[in-house]
């Protein structure tokens, strides 16, 4: 049985979603920041935009790939396994 490929398309269209994310967040703490009495210039103010915008890209696409690569997995032990943990986790004490 051969694994499914990667759908490049939906990791790069989930880490714009990341990347959005990102800059919402850097535009969010930008406004925290205005409202306190700390001077922070605007070449820091553009460099922190794009290095949240730039995680938040690069940490969505890999939790997209890592979840593709467990759903394609063909070792049926290994599916079996994840069901057994779902299972055991959803009961109450």
């Amino acid at each position: 049985m051969q694994p499914e490929p990667l759908h490049g398309r939906r990791i790069v269209l989930i880490g714009l979603v990341g990347g959005l994310i990102g800059l919402a967040v850097s535009f969010f703490l930008e406004s925290v920041v205005a409202n306190t009495p700390v001077a922070v210039t605007s070449y820091a103010q553009f460099w922190f935009r794009v290095l949240l915008g730039a995680f938040g890209t690069l940490g969505c696409m890999a939790l997209e790939t890592v979840r593709q690569l467990q759903e394609s997995n063909p070792d049926p032990e290994y599916h079996r396994q994840q069901q057994l943990r779902r299972g055991r986790g959803s009961r109450g004490p």
